[in-house]
């Protein structure tokens, strides 16, 4: 099963973790590890080589993905990364719509104060 969870504050994500295999076919044939996948590198590339966002911290391997997105004073940079975690989250939430068996979807967020991170 592939398990995708969204950490974040205030409700702004600063985490994305995905990661294991769907299960649904053979590896090289499975239509869910594979749209997770490219719905998941496309954002990740889209926040780097479009957004500009170069403080990322990225980790990729076979089976497992996982960024952290640092707070921006820049407003259109901040609104521009919004814009696509919004559609990471909007392709998960389909994906899961259609295939629930094999993914897992959690999104947790705190509420953060002023002396409280």
């Amino acid at each position: 099963m592939i398990s995708v969870k969204i950490n974040g504050k205030n409700n702004e994500v600063d985490e994305v973790i995905v990661s294991g295999h769907a299960g649904f076919a053979d590896q090289g044939e499975d239509i869910v590890c594979a749209a997770v996948s490219v719905l998941t590198i496309s954002i990740l590339n889209g926040l780097t080589e479009i957004v500009g966002r170069k403080d990322l911290a990225e980790m990729v391997e076979e089976g497992y993905v996982c960024f952290t997105i640092p707070k921006t004073t820049d407003e259109k940079m901040k609104m521009k990364t919004e814009t696509l975690i919004s559609t990471l989250l909007l392709g998960i939430q389909g994906i899961k719509e259609a295939y629930g068996d094999y993914i897992q979807f959690e999104e947790v967020y705190k509420l953060g104060g002023e002396h409280n991170d």
